[in-house]
């Protein structure tokens, strides 16, 4: 009884929490920040693909106001509509093919945050390369460093898991791990067909990088070269990660790049100031960790399924969520 409760109050918060005019009043005036990651097409509904996101594309324009990220020091006005302002992280290539378009023909800007690795053919990102292994391995398992993988059906969830643990727990952090990928496990081009490859799980080119980056609309921020956890890397490594990724998207852009945004939300205060000294001025995070810079640790609302009530309810509550250090799936 209790739970059908509970579910009744959320779907009511959710349909009604955002959609009454008076309570943009109480809503924090400070702009919200989404956070997309990649939106390929062709989906079955149950996650955001090309016409899912359109269909948060023009709910956003109807009831929030879009704004570009130069316009986030600016608070709105206590009636005005809440402004918006749209970040996509991983650079994955169906951000250039498919989210760009829909973005050009209703005139929103955005920021892209780019991982460098990716854009290399036959590269992917640690997180892709489970998850496509995950979905599209053909067989019941493989043999990795002694040990039988179990990719049945009923072990494939928890076979990924653990693999993911073992691969994350590789020193150093992250060249071991990527040396594993590319070295003792399943090549996914053995079983994925090569479009599917591209739509889901390849990276930008650094010409479509250069692209994005010569439209007014866009903005090109550094998100690493490989996608680690910055926290469990070495100084040195660190440093590399992110000067890296700095200079081949400031010379694929031809722009210099100022932006940055933290790899899982994962940062210390080294990194910050570290940040600062590669000339960094904004940096996007997730939940807020140390609230001592808070141009370098802007919160970000990550929006993960299609439903446009939790979409209009994140921004509506989202600064105050993260204030609050609330997530709502």
């Amino acid at each position: 009884m209790t739970q059908q409760i509970h579910s009744k109050v959320k779907k009511i918060a959710l349909t009604i929490g955002w959609k009454l005019p008076f309570i943009r009043v109480i809503s924090s005036r400070k702009p919200v920040i989404l956070l997309y990651h990649d939106i390929p097409t062709k989906g079955d509904g149950t996650f955001i693909d090309d016409k899912i996101f359109e269909q948060h594309i023009v709910f956003l324009k109807q009831h929030f106001e879009l704004v570009a990220p130069d316009d986030l020091g600016e608070n709105r006005q206590t009636l005005k509509k809440i402004r918006v302002l749209l970040t996509f992280d991983d650079g994955f290539r169906n951000n250039a093919e498919v989210v760009a378009p829909i973005l050009r023909k209703h005139c929103i800007p955005a920021v892209f945050f780019v991982c460098s690795r990716h854009a290399t053919p036959g590269k992917y990102l640690w997180f892709s390369y489970l998850l496509a292994l995950e979905k599209h391995f053909r067989g019941n398992g493989f043999c990795f460093r002694g040990e039988f993988m179990d990719m049945s059906p009923s072990q494939r969830q928890s076979c990924i898991q653990r693999l993911s643990e073992l691969l994350l727990n590789l020193t150093p952090h992250p060249s071991m791990m990527y040396q594993v990928i590319d070295e003792e496990l399943p090549r996914l081009e053995d079983f994925i067909r090569k479009d599917e490859l591209i739509n889901c799980y390849a990276g930008m080119t650094a010409e479509q990088v250069g692209e994005l980056a010569a439209d007014p609309l866009f903005s090109i921020g550094v998100h690493t070269v490989d996608h680690p956890f910055l926290t469990k890397c070495g100084y040195e490594e660190a440093l590399r990660q992110i000067q890296d990724n700095q200079i081949w998207i400031e010379q694929v852009s031809n722009k210099q790049c100022t932006t940055i945004a933290y790899p899982s939300g994962d940062y210390n205060a080294e990194l910050l100031k570290q940040c600062g000294e590669l000339g960094f001025t904004h940096g996007y995070a997730t939940i807020p960790k140390l609230y001592t810079n808070k141009q370098f640790e802007l919160p970000r609302i990550g929006i993960y399924g299609p439903s446009l009530d939790i979409l209009g309810f994140k921004v509506q509550w989202g600064n105050i969520m993260r204030a609050l250090g609330v997530e709502f799936g």
